[in-house]
């Protein structure tokens, strides 16, 4: 598609009919500015980095609907990462914009969303949210039109893909399902309930811990249910989970969900240990719980309390740049423009094969989130951690490495 329409633009257009081709070098049109936040006047214009002819990368997420608080932490993340690499001579001397479209926060949308920035706009890759049931749905154009894609997504579907420019910033459900199964034994639970969403997290991660849990020994699903899409009223679940007399709860859900979850089962009087996925441990879902998540354990692909460089740092620099703590997906999309623009630093190429290529080389890539190698699957990151939230903030309690 986005070959025609560059060949119908350019005949139309009497442009060279090599502006148009996939290289992240011009937009495909000028009928939209393209959205950004480059400075008009920095110092590094000063020092001669070329703002006339700027790579583009995509990003996709939710700025609008229920979802749009995690596009705002998604959004935050991808600026930094931009600043930093236009700070530090951007790609070949070329300054790096981002292209951001609206993909709603569902999949209905999120096809059409990525279609329409492909078309439009000449970009050199792009990044793709964390919900791993619209990434799923996207794959197909994906991997048809070949753009270099990093998502934030985790699914055991995406673990599985073939789609050679797929990858994710993330480790897989099927790793993190083992951590939060394994972990439920060191605190102590013998009669595990489990509550998870109906999406492409929950029903495999789910999977992913029974075996676990059978394959330890020790450790019984006493009660296990799936709760509705669009779910607000756990109470239902909740009384269920009470009834199965359950010693130890988890729970599989997005970050609003996880929210209202945490804020039932404090208000239901429960008191046993409760692990989540890391949803649990996010910004919107603290805030969405309202103070009632304290003592919650989540299996976590980012903590705003880690310690350790240059993850500390960043934390600090993010949180003095917007008043608030960084979120998984901030840290997540973070790293995913600094390895596009590390491959097209590394290749001294903005050729969609050259940077998928330089990605199935990466091996301990340093990241604020997570360090990356490619292992032979989409899913780049090594590491995750467990973490408890004392009061409102996620403390790292141990860090778990592939």
């Amino acid at each position: 598609m986005k070959k025609l329409i560059a060949i119908v633009l350019a005949i139309t257009m009497l442009l060279s009919l090599t502006a148009c081709g996939g290289s992240g070098d011009k937009p495909a049109t000028t009928n939209e500015t393209p959205t950004t936040n480059v400075p008009v006047d920095t110092t590094d214009t000063e020092v001669g980095l070329d703002y006339d002819n700027p790579v583009y990368i995509g990003v996709l997420d939710a700025f609008s609907g229920d979802r749009a608080s995690n596009g705002e932490y998604s959004k935050q993340g991808a600026d930094m990462a931009m600043e930093y690499i236009n700070a530090n001579g951007g790609v070949m001397g070329r300054a790096v914009e981002l292209i951001y479209e609206d993909d709603q926060g569902t999949e209905a949308a999120c096809t059409n969303a990525f279609q329409k920035i492909v078309s439009e706009y000449d970009l050199a890759a792009i990044c793709l949210n964390k919900y791993s049931s619209m990434v799923l749905a996207m794959e197909q154009f994906v991997a048809e039109e070949g753009i270099p894609s990093i998502c934030c997504g985790s699914s055991v579907k995406i673990e599985a893909s073939e789609t050679p420019n797929l990858f994710s910033s993330r480790r897989s459900d099927s790793g993190s399902g083992v951590t939060i199964a394994t972990y439920c034994k060191e605190l102590g639970m013998t009669k595990v309930a489990i509550l998870h969403a109906p999406d492409a997290l929950g029903t495999g991660m789910t999977p992913v811990i029974l075996k676990t849990f059978e394959e330890l020994g020790g450790i019984e699903a006493v009660s296990v249910q799936q709760f509705s899409s669009e779910e607000k009223n756990f109470a239902p679940y909740i009384a269920k989970i009470i009834d199965s007399g359950c010693d130890g709860v988890i729970a599989i859900a997005q970050q609003q969900e996880a929210g209202l979850i945490m804020s039932g089962i404090k208000e239901s009087g429960l008191t046993v240990p409760c692990i989540g996925n890391s949803a649990f441990a996010q910004q919107v879902a603290i805030e969405t719980s309202g103070g009632t998540c304290d003592g919650w354990y989540s299996c976590s692909a980012f903590s705003p309390t880690a310690k350790d460089e240059p993850t500390k740092t960043w934390i600090a620099d993010f949180e003095a740049k917007y008043g608030r703590k960084p979120d998984m997906t901030s840290a997540c999309m973070y790293d995913a423009v600094l390895m596009f623009c590390e491959a097209m630093n590394q290749t001294q190429s903005t050729e969609w094969e050259d940077i998928i290529g330089y990605l199935k080389t990466l091996d301990n890539f340093q990241g604020v989130g997570s360090s990356y190698t490619y292992s032979g699957t989409p899913m780049l990151s090594n590491s995750e951690f467990i973490v408890q939230i004392k009061g409102t903030s996620p403390e790292v309690v141990a860090r778990v490495t592939n």
